[in-house]
C-alpha cells in the first residue's frame, strides 16, 4: 500500500514537471521592435456597423513601409460570438485601409495581421470598449 502511494507521488510529480516543460514551448510572438504602427478609426470612435480602419507602418527612420499585406479581425471579448474579417489595402505608401462590420454593441478586440514585404508577420491588437449604435 505504501508502494503504491509512492509510486502515485512520482508520476503525480513528473507530469506536473512534464507540463512545465510544454508552458516553456508556447510559439513566442515576433513582434519587430524597428516598426512603428499607427491605426485610425472612422468614426473616431468605432461604433456598431461598418466602421474603416487606417494604418500607417514606419520604420525607426520615420519613413513608411510599403508593400505589405494587412487584415483585419473583429472579436467580440464574449464567447460563442463569430469574429468579422476584412482586408485592408494600400491607399498610398506605407498606409493601409480597410473596413470591418462590427454588428453587436459591447467589447470588442481589433486584431491588425501584418505581412511586411520582407516576409516578416506578426500582429498587433487594439482593444475597444463599449461599441454603441449609432
Amino acid at each position: 500500500m505504501v508502494w503504491n502511494r509512492r509510486f502515485g507521488l512520482w508520476v503525480f510529480v513528473l507530469l506536473m514537471l512534464a507540463s512545465i516543460q510544454t508552458v516553456g514551448c508556447a510559439k513566442a510572438t515576433n513582434i519587430p521592435t524597428d516598426v512603428d504602427f499607427r491605426y485610425e478609426s472612422n468614426p473616431n470612435h468605432p461604433r456598431v456597423g461598418p466602421n474603416t480602419f487606417t494604418v500607417t507602418l514606419t520604420n525607426k527612420a520615420g519613413e513608411r513601409m510599403a508593400g505589405a499585406h494587412v487584415s483585419l479581425e473583429g472579436d467580440m471579448s464574449h464567447a460563442g460570438m463569430s469574429p468579422v474579417f476584412g482586408d485592408a489595402r494600400e491607399i498610398e505608401p506605407g498606409r493601409y485601409q480597410g473596413a470591418l462590420d462590427l454588428n453587436m454593441r459591447g467589447d470588442w478586440t481589433v486584431l491588425f495581421h501584418i505581412r511586411l514585404a520582407n516576409g516578416v508577420a506578426f500582429d498587433r491588437q487594439v482593444d475597444i470598449r463599449n461599441i454603441q449604435a449609432n
